[in-house]
């Protein structure tokens, strides 16, 4: 067969293809899972997982959890390590998108929690930058450290500028009383929800943030004598149009629950459904810890991240040991992350269900390093 040479006009098409190829933007940065562990002496370890990739390990049916031994993976090392005081997990934020807001304090309030300085670190898990705070409300970041200077971004220092402090007005209630909340997102104005109760009356105040004036007028109102029905955070989830957490109430613990969204000038109680299915560990050799929910975003995909302990010895069972106790023998039990991957849909009844979607890991926690608290209050985020 003849060769057929492109004409002029096939010559400056194809160009113009190798040209769009060439000018096209790069692939979306891929989202892993920051994993946070005080397992450092001097701080915090910061770990990326790949929940989503390949099928999970089969875990063996051994007796006493030993199993997870075998099929347990080994955690990654760490990509970055903070200098801070350890067993404060609830001094951790993510912002920007792919940034990771460390506000811890040097100062301790009594109670072992810390007094909040408003300084602290900022580090970007894609660009791998460490931005600092200075401990002022208005003041400018004191420093920046560049962790790849190799590799220079036009838009970082737009992206730095955005960071600023906004005061809002004194809550009516204490910080440390908040059992949930949630954001509603919308076109001019971002709406905080938060709700206290159990040990006082059960009450949701909420404070609008509009987008142009930031918090200029905003105001704590109180919503009404209801709870939200999560423990810690509910994401918005477009898809499902409702805030997603984890179930609060002991009837239906280890339960997703999505919940109706409320309107800013509604004060009706919301209604909610829980998962069909219990998402904690039901392994009689594994004693559950804590849990955090993270959600992946896309079509209702999310992460839940529990901490278990499997103990090897029956009588150590009723022992009550903290993480960091040197004298307790590390060969009795050990700390496992479980990670479960799952979407979340309403059936054909309309059930909340995952729909056979979970998918379960392993992971080996450090040895007799981290504290009790970071895994009663596990951290991680979806970057």
């Amino acid at each position: 067969m003849p060769k057929v040479k492109a004409t002029c006009d096939e010559e400056q098409g194809a160009s113009s293809s190798k040209r769009r190829r060439t000018e096209e933007p790069p692939p979306p940065q891929q989202h892993h899972l920051y994993l946070i562990l005080d397992d450092w002496a001097l701080g915090y370890s910061i770990r990326k997982i790949d929940v989503s990739s390949g099928a999970p390990d089969p875990l063996l049916q051994l007796p006493n959890g030993v199993g997870r031994e075998v099929a347990a993976i080994r955690l990654p090392p760490p990509i970055f390590r903070l200098n801070a005081r350890r067993g404060l997990p609830m001094f951790f934020t993510p912002a920007l998108g792919s940034s990771i807001v460390a506000l811890h304090p040097k100062e301790d309030d009594g109670f072992g929690r810390g007094i909040p300085n408003r300084g602290g670190a900022v580090f970007d898990v894609h660009k791998s930058y460490l931005e600092f705070i200075h401990p002022s409300a208005h003041g400018p970041p004191i420093n920046l450290l560049d962790l790849s200077p190799m590799d220079e971004d036009p838009d970082l220092e737009c992206e730095l500028g955005s960071l600023s402090w906004r005061e809002l007005p004194d809550a009516p209630f204490s910080t440390v009383k908040v059992i949930s909340y949630a954001v509603l997102p919308e076109e001019r104005a971002t709406t905080i929800f938060a709700s206290v109760g159990l040990m006082t009356d059960d009450v949701t105040y909420s404070i609008q943030i509009m987008a142009d004036d930031g918090a200029v007028g905003a105001c704590w109102k109180r919503v009404g004598e209801w709870m939200l029905p999560f423990h810690g955070r509910g994401y918005f989830d477009p898809a499902l149009n409702a805030w997603v957490g984890l179930s609060m109430y002991c009837l239906e613990t280890g339960h997703i629950c999505a919940c109706e969204l409320v309107s800013p000038t509604s004060s009706d109680c919301p209604g909610w459904k829980f998962s069909k299915e219990k998402l904690f560990s039901d392994d009689p050799a594994e004693t559950h810890v804590g849990a955090t929910l993270v959600y992946m975003g896309g079509r209702s995909r999310f992460c839940l991240l529990e901490c278990v302990v499997v103990y090897y010895k029956k009588y150590r069972r009723a022992k009550h040991y903290h993480f960091e106790d040197k004298d307790a023998d590390q060969q009795l039990f050990r700390y496992f992350c479980r990670t479960t991957t799952f979407s979340l849909r309403y059936d054909e009844n309309g059930d909340l269900t995952t729909g056979g979607s979970q998918r379960v890991r392993y992971y080996k926690a450090p040895k007799g390093d981290v504290t009790r608290t970071m895994c009663e209050v596990p951290v991680a985020f979806w970057m």
